[in-house]
């Protein structure tokens, strides 16, 4: 009994650094660059260095886009994958978009999905804002997916103001 109070004091008093639980199949936020790549590797013929203008300071992030084998989460087909690091080259933002327009079918996989909420004067983006940081998803029925995306919480506090931005153009120009 001694040994057990022992651990939990120390783990109370000295916990250790945890990483977000934030994550979608193959990925967790705050995984090293490296395993991230080769899971990317793994899947899609070409990954590429990009940048993401929406930002006010564009942010580098790496695309792989069509996978040369089936890649799936659960039975939903994944076509492109966005990863984002931060300075210590870890996941800090995660953008994933399958091949299906019906989220029904992804919310089983992805169960956080299921607390997003529509926003208001959106194209129907949903969100869900939690301790570790936040999720995101939409339907394109241009290109028949469905995006989800997840980013830490440092990340969520550049993302939040950043797409108040782009909602308030989008309602500008209708």
């Amino acid at each position: 009994m001694r040994k057990i109070f022992s651990v939990l004091l120390c783990c109370a008093l000295f916990p250790l650094p945890a990483w977000s639980a934030l994550a979608i199949g193959d990925f967790t936020l705050g995984m090293p660059r490296q395993q991230v790549m080769e899971v990317l590797n793994r899947y899609f013929p070409k990954v590429e260095q990009q940048y993401n203008l929406a930002y006010a300071a564009p942010m580098p992030y790496y695309r792989a886009l069509e996978p040369n084998r089936p890649y799936l989460l659960g039975d939903v087909p994944i076509y492109l994958v966005g990863a984002y690091f931060d300075e210590a080259d870890r996941l800090k933002q995660l953008s994933i978009s399958f091949n299906v327009t019906d989220v029904e079918r992804i919310k089983p996989l992805v169960p956080l999905m299921r607390d997003a909420r529509l926003v208001p004067g959106t194209d129907g983006r949903h969100e869900v804002l939690v301790a570790d940081g936040e999720l995101t998803y939409s339907v394109s029925h241009v290109f028949d997916w469905t995006t989800v995306e997840i980013a830490d919480k440092a990340t969520s506090a550049l993302n939040i103001p950043m797409r108040a931005h782009l909602d308030e153009r989008i309602r500008a120009t209708k």
